[in-house]
């Protein structure tokens, strides 16, 4: 595969070329875990009823000063998949929840840019910035199931040089000015994107490899979202670990660049409750005293956010997040920095 060749200016940035984005500060800091919600809060099961309330539990999440929330991007439901992911689009439900939250962070996690046009993304992921003050982080990916690739007709195969491509499509639309632009996904010149970002860019973040080699994620991604391996055992975080090394060695200049990992948990009401593995290792059940175990070997291991989903606990989502704000958050807080920009739209 060739991989397009990137400007400094369209290669990954710097923890530094962030300094002023209010959702990437508020998420990420060296050595140093903040923690954020996956949604749904609920697992859809054929009724959108378990969605009602989401909204309000949100702006809970907001109010109790947890760094993000996700959302996932799953266009079609494929029944032998076994997962819709959150159900809504996510670009036009990150823009419902900008308008019922002040702080957090709202990340995707991840939007298929292999599946859509990155003029369609770029538009939509700074308008998105635009309308929160700049709290949207953009995990991205190249895409997983087979059944939607032809649905837009295009091919599966192809996935991972569209998804380079994409990146570096969207890259380049987010400069300011005129722009003039040379792609196989599309060309133009003398036109320019708006909305811009509010701080220039958006942080892009990686999930998995998307079809890519470690060293094109060490050189383009603003971040690494991986998988977190084992959570039951400490050797799941300690191969983790090796993992972030092996990446941070390849940034060019060493330079920080944040990574995050997610877990499913099934957080039980007895804190001693020992970390289980469920369903293949697909969710963890855990007393609150072993999830805090597991992110402290997380942070340990270089991970700098973990967004945990509790759509399959036992318990009621609210019941879940108010033990995690009391008895969880406070030991991995969210970082103070930039205030998001005053929003008057």
């Amino acid at each position: 595969m060739n991989e397009p060749k990137l400007s400094q200016q369209g290669a990954g940035a710097s923890y530094a070329s962030f300094f002023a984005h209010p959702g990437y500060r508020r998420m990420f800091a060296p050595d140093r875990l903040t923690l954020g919600i996956f949604l749904p809060l609920r697992s859809f099961q054929g009724d959108m009823a378990v969605l009602q309330g989401q909204a309000e539990l949100v702006a809970e999440i907001d109010r109790r000063d947890f760094a993000a929330v996700w959302v996932r991007d799953v266009p079609l439901f494929d029944p032998s998949f076994g997962d819709a992911g959150q159900v809504f689009d996510p670009f036009s439900y990150l823009s419902f929840l900008a308008a019922r939250t002040k702080k957090l962070a709202l990340a995707t996690g991840s939007a298929i840019v292999s599946l859509r046009h990155p003029i369609d993304l770029a538009k939509a992921a700074a308008t998105i910035d635009q309308l929160s003050g700049g709290r949207l982080v953009m995990g991205v990916a190249s895409g997983d199931r087979p059944i939607e690739f032809p649905a837009y007709g295009l091919d599966h195969a192809s996935r991972a040089e569209r998804f380079s491509e994409a990146i570096s499509y969207m890259r380049q639309l987010m400069r300011s000015g005129r722009l003039n632009i040379h792609s196989p996904l599309g060309r133009f010149e003398g036109a320019e994107l708006l909305p811009q970002p509010v701080c220039g860019r958006i942080p892009l973040v990686v999930t998995g490899s998307s079809g890519q080699s470690l060293d094109w994620i060490a050189r383009n991604a603003d971040g690494w979202l991986t998988y977190p391996n084992a959570t039951h055992t400490p050797r799941g975080p300690q191969h983790l670990a090796e993992k972030i090394r092996a990446w941070r060695e390849l940034i060019p200049g060493r330079g920080f660049r944040p990574h995050m990992t997610n877990e499913w948990i099934d957080l039980v009401d007895d804190p001693g409750y020992p970390r289980t593995p469920l369903h293949g290792g697909y969710v963890l059940r855990t007393g609150r005293h072993g999830l805090m175990a597991l992110l402290e070997e997380w942070q340990a291991a270089g991970v700098n956010h973990a967004a945990l989903g509790i759509q399959f606990s036992q318990r009621s989502p609210a019941e879940v997040i108010d033990e995690l704000a009391r008895e969880v958050l406070p030991h991995f807080p969210s970082h103070e920095g930039q205030n998001p920009a005053a929003v008057n739209w």
